[in-house]
């Protein structure tokens, strides 16, 4: 069915630009267009929100979804959840409910307001601790309170759900599933964050030095120690670089037919930043094979670079200057304030982000599956800027879940087997120092082999600008975007 739902809002109209969004956000990830009405249509299904009923509609052809105004009055203030609730079998963070709603026929709770709780990151930005810049899993309120990481996907689901039971009973066609680009079911965002150029032998002796120690000492792993000296060794004896492998990448993946995202930094304002400097002709010259070859650039924002929003702008106009400009961008360690990097990507130019991910877990950092416009709370609308979710990074399995080899592939095809059963579309990235076999063995293999698993189950694996411009041109069709 192509013909879009009509929803009725009936609610306090200052709350409408986040229900709406809300709504486009969900729906728009499956797919079904919808249209915003005073009035139900004369005829077919429709979506009511409200907190009552009129018996005067055509009840029998609609869908009613809660509106709890007391679920919304969190977002009035600065204050977090502290406690969970579980209403029809799922987390809910806002437990009111309307009693007159048949949970057989309606969804009785606040769906909307639960789904905006998450997918505007509140518990992150309202965090009392403003100077961490990194957030991690195990201080989330994912694992603080036991919540599911795809909870956002579950209410979706349970929407879904019930407004294609309401299709049955109305014997009426339900709408065709979203495809992806070139009629794939779902889509993995392919990216590189290019971290570290060896300059000359003794950058290259450096890290070797710190891959072995990490391996012998922190890890305690002594096979791996001894394979990435291997490695190392092959590297020097047939004059490759061990690190850089960038050239390497892309002409594997051309020989492929696919196209990674390439993120490369600019500034050093912090000593995790990177080593080298765009400034040197020598570095620029390297780097240029990725416009040059047809991949996509993109900046690696530095690790205080959203610390004050000109930084950034800054950075991304000195990457236009050197090397061309980008359309996508991710953070360095994954290290921001959010709404400073959004509001600094609106004003760069930056469409679209991969830097929503947690660095010691995999999975959803907003509770959702699917590309999605983050929302400025300031401004009372979505930010002009797409996240694509990062879902699975190498550091995560090797560094922080000490995973390697048929452990991490089981991770990495549970994530993507997860993926293709939602339809969804997230971003993965592979650091380009781990593809030349010196640093952390065999995760090269699992990267080409991540992207040959997707193209088997009818997946798509492809760079962050074709889902940007699939994208901006399927929310064309919905009212927030």
């Amino acid at each position: 069915m192509s013909q879009p739902l009509p929803i009725i809002l009936h609610c306090n109209e200052a709350l409408l630009p986040k229900i709406r969004y809300v709504f486009d956000t969900l729906f728009m990830a499956r797919g079904i267009p919808v249209i915003y009405s005073a009035q139900p249509p004369s005829s077919g299904s429709w979506l009511l929100y409200g907190s009552a009923k009129d018996v005067s509609w055509p009840l029998d052809r609609c869908l009613a979804i809660a509106h709890c105004p007391k679920s919304w009055q969190l977002f009035d203030s600065h204050a977090d959840i502290v406690a969970i609730t579980h209403s029809y079998g799922l987390t809910t963070v806002f437990p009111e409910k309307t009693s007159d709603f048949d949970p057989q026929l309606n969804i009785p709770f606040d769906i909307v307001a639960n789904a905006f709780y998450f997918l505007s990151s509140w518990s992150e930005r309202v965090a009392s601790n403003k100077e961490q810049t990194r957030s991690i899993y195990s201080n989330s309120i994912f694992a603080r309170l036991n919540i599911p990481q795809d909870i956002v996907d579950q209410y979706l689901d349970l929407l879904i759900k019930q407004l294609h039971a309401l299709c049955d009973r109305l014997e009426i066609e339900k709408w065709n599933s979203l495809e992806w680009p070139q009629g794939a079911s779902h889509a993995l965002v392919l990216s590189h964050d290019v971290d570290f150029i060896p300059a000359n032998f003794i950058d290259i002796a450096k890290q070797g030095a710190k891959t072995i120690l990490r391996h012998l000492v922190r890890q305690r792993d002594p096979v791996d120690a001894l394979l990435a000296v291997k490695g190392l060794t092959l590297a020097l004896l047939q004059k490759l670089d061990p690190y850089g492998c960038v050239p390497e990448i892309i002409k594997r993946e051309k020989e492929l037919g696919v196209c990674a995202s390439f993120q490369v930094a600019v500034a050093h304002r912090h000593p995790n930043d990177v080593n080298y400097r765009i400034e040197d002709d020598r570095v620029r010259d390297y780097l240029r094979l990725i416009p040059d070859a047809g991949f996509d650039l993109c900046l690696h924002g530095s690790y205080r670079s959203t610390e004050n929003p000109a930084w950034y702008v800054e950075e991304a106009a000195l990457l236009t200057r050197r090397l061309g400009k980008p359309l996508g961008s991710r953070q360095h360690f994954l290290s921001f304030n959010y709404d400073a990097l959004f509001t600094a990507q609106e004003q760069a130019g930056i469409q679209y982000d991969m830097s929503m991910g947690f660095p010691d877990c995999t999975g959803p950092r907003a509770g959702f599956s699917y590309p999605y416009f983050p929302y400025c709370l300031k401004e009372d609308r979505p930010y002009n800027v797409l996240q694509l979710n990062l879902f699975l990074m190498d550091v995560t399995l090797r560094s922080y879940m000490n995973l390697k080899g048929l452990e991490a592939w089981e991770v990495i095809k549970s994530t993507l087997d997860d993926l293709r059963d939602k339809r969804g579309c997230v971003s993965t990235v592979w650091h380009p120092i781990v593809f030349g076999g010196a640093r952390d063995p065999g995760y090269d293999r699992l990267f080409w082999e991540m992207i040959n698993y997707t193209r088997e189950t009818g997946g798509l694996a492809t760079d962050g600008r074709s889902i940007n411009a699939f994208w901006r041109h399927h929310a064309e069709n919905y009212f927030s975007f």
